[in-house]
């Protein structure tokens, strides 16, 4: 592994994909990656969570060399929290960021190693739409097959190929399972997604500015294109 690769480096997220997790930090340093999650039921304060973790593993916020974010779809609050918060660090602190859509994060959970299928992440947009994404995993890592959109569910249920595979709530899958598997595809329900998974080695992250940071939210006004 490089020196870069071992350098002081926090992870957040404020999406809450898995609906149990408001706030999540990970941080990587040279003796490994640790993980502090808000209990379930309880928003939490991510700047508290993120200093601890730090304090606990002796990483001082100037020693951080790179932040991770996913920006969205996601919770409105936890994203607007952890966007403003990562924005103040990188004012302040001129710390390079790399971000992801929260689509490609879902899919990274969710896939270790490269597959032959695709994953399709589909998230309730609210407003009769759904967020949706292709995401294939190949030699070259996890990426859109085309940029992710907001829409109904009939165009979803005609986007779907044999062998697809769903990644979505409990209450989504239950309203597209039949559908589903008459379309060959099949139906896997998220139980975890948070900051730690920001490091996974296939996942691709963009790099930021500060202007480029912008949430996207589950009921912003592009669901409704």
């Amino acid at each position: 592994m490089s020196d870069a690769a071992v350098m002081p480096a926090l992870a957040l997220s404020g999406s809450n994909l898995a609906g149990n997790t408001p706030f999540s930090c990970a941080l990587r340093t040279p003796a490994g990656l640790f993980v502090a999650c808000s209990a379930p039921g309880v928003r939490g304060d991510l700047a508290v969570l993120a200093a601890d973790l730090c304090s606990a593993h002796g990483v001082q916020p100037a020693q951080l060399r790179e932040l991770r974010l996913d920006l969205g779809p996601g919770s409105y609050t936890g994203l607007r929290v952890a966007v403003t918060f990562v924005r103040f660090l990188q004012q302040f602190g001129e710390v390079p960021v790399l971000a992801c859509d929260s689509l490609l994060l879902l899919a990274a959970a969710h896939l270790p190693a490269p597959a032959p299928y695709r994953l399709r992440p589909v998230l309730d947009a609210r407003r009769e739409r759904f967020h949706v994404a292709s995401v294939v995993h190949d030699d070259a890592g996890l990426r859109h097959e085309a940029e992710p959109a907001a829409i109904p569910l009939e165009a979803l249920l005609a986007s779907l190929r044999p062998g697809d595979h769903i990644l979505t709530s409990a209450a989504v899958g239950a309203q597209i399972e039949t559908a589903a598997k008459a379309a060959g595809a099949c139906i896997e329900t998220i139980t975890k997604a948070d900051a730690a998974d920001l490091f996974a080695p296939h996942l691709q992250l963009v790099p930021c500015s500060s202007a480029q940071l912008e949430p996207r939210y589950l009921m912003g006004s592009y669901a409704e294109s």
